[in-house]
């Protein structure tokens, strides 16, 4: 078993009191997946979550691997987790240049988002949409169709709620013609006020028995009339360095261990960078009140953070890429590269690991796999399922 993480020790001595206030500062559906990833988070690296058992075929020493939680809440985990919804992501990219852009929720509309947690999928489609619409412009005849990802993030750098969409959208589209467009110009100002009237359309659409929803939206208008705020952010030549950013924006966990700079049993003291004047930031904030501002961010069970749009539609996107390769010139450059599957994955991370004993340095021989369940172990005979065995190390 290996030494509990500093998240780990933090949830250990401080998930009774969380658990009592967890109802009242939480949704229902969102208090729900925390006590799941807590528990997933608990038992991560440790025997209670399945282990795989070695044998050293020199010195004969049995050494046991625990397996991790696999959790976006985890920070040890959520990288991982991370790195593999990028891979997924890359597989679906167009290898074209691509273009970043950030979509952010006026602080009027993020408490009903708190409470709705259903509502994010509708901000994600209305970013989207907005992206749709503004790159449509650039060719009135026949506007051209893009492909957009869209990632919604609800965490600040302080761990406050504040609901933003990271959109990723290549620079063109194909049009109804056949010809592929390249679209280099996106203006701030018209993705302002096309975010701002999307969004606020398609919520007054989801809650239209609503009447104060309805002023408040009306209020919002007058408030904002150059629109909300949108970054025109990032520029990437193909889908390689599009693929890189999935890495930082797509899956990650809301704190990376490495930003708890110190943790006296009481207290949680966090460094960060203010957006707002690009300085870096410490916060220090009781270890139950930095629990359940990080737990806010947690996402009910089957709601998804990322969505596709346009060419990257998921039902067509096979079909949209064969005609964007027909309309490109260049069309084996446009090509997504196809995703590897898990296995696939799971066996070139195997490849490259070379397990030694600790102790004499000799090679480790897989025995037999734990799962976390009360099932019995599953025994393996090493010498015909050698390979099978290692896989089951990463289930």
């Amino acid at each position: 078993m290996s030494e509990p993480s500093l998240l780990q020790t933090i949830l250990a001595a401080h998930w009774p009191q969380v658990q009592e206030q967890l109802d009242k500062r939480l949704p229902a559906v969102v208090a729900e997946a925390v006590r799941t990833c807590v528990e997933k988070a608990l038992r991560c690296r440790t025997e209670a979550n399945g282990f795989a058992r070695f044998r050293c075929a020199d010195c004969g020493a049995a050494h046991t691997l625990c397996f991790t939680c696999k959790s976006r809440f985890c920070p040890t985990c959520g990288r991982a987790r991370a790195a593999e919804a990028a891979a997924n992501a890359q597989g679906r990219l167009l290898n074209v240049g691509h273009r970043h852009l950030t979509f952010s929720v006026p602080s009027e509309l993020r408490p009903l988002l708190f409470a709705r947690r259903d509502l994010l999928s509708v901000v994600a489609k209305a970013a989207a949409q907005a992206t749709l619409q503004a790159v449509g412009t650039r060719c009135r005849a026949h506007p051209p169709l893009p492909g957009v990802m869209a990632t919604v993030h609800t965490y600040g750098r302080d761990l406050t709620w504040h609901v933003h969409v990271h959109v990723l959208c290549t620079e063109g589209g194909r049009r109804a013609d056949g010809v592929w467009q390249p679209v280099h110009l996106f203006p701030a100002p018209q993705y302002r006020r096309l975010w701002q009237h999307c969004l606020l359309s398609a919520l007054r659409r989801k809650l239209k028995n609503d009447r104060s929803l309805k002023r408040q939206i009306g209020r919002l208008y007058r408030k904002y009339p150059s629109g909300f705020n949108v970054h025109v952010r990032s520029h990437y030549r193909n889908g390689k360095q599009a693929g890189a950013y999935c890495c930082r924006y797509t899956g990650r966990p809301p704190l990376s261990e490495r930003r708890i700079v110190d943790y006296d049993g009481q207290q949680v003291t966090l460094s960060y960078q203010d957006y707002r004047d690009g300085q870096h930031k410490t916060l220090t904030l009781p270890a139950v009140e930095f629990l359940l501002r990080l737990m806010q961010h947690v996402w009910p069970r089957y709601q998804r953070d990322v969505h596709y749009f346009g060419l990257y539609q998921p039902a067509r996107r096979k079909q949209h890429v064969t005609k964007v390769a027909q309309a490109s010139r260049f069309g084996d450059q446009v090509r997504p590269k196809p995703a590897l599957s898990r296995r696939e994955r799971l066996e070139q991370a195997m490849a490259e690991r070379d397990l030694r004993c600790p102790k004499c340095g000799g090679p480790l021989v897989f025995e037999y796999v734990q799962l976390p369940s009360k099932r019995h172990a599953t025994q393996t005979q090493t010498t015909t399922k050698h390979k099978s065995g290692q896989l089951s190390l990463r289930m």
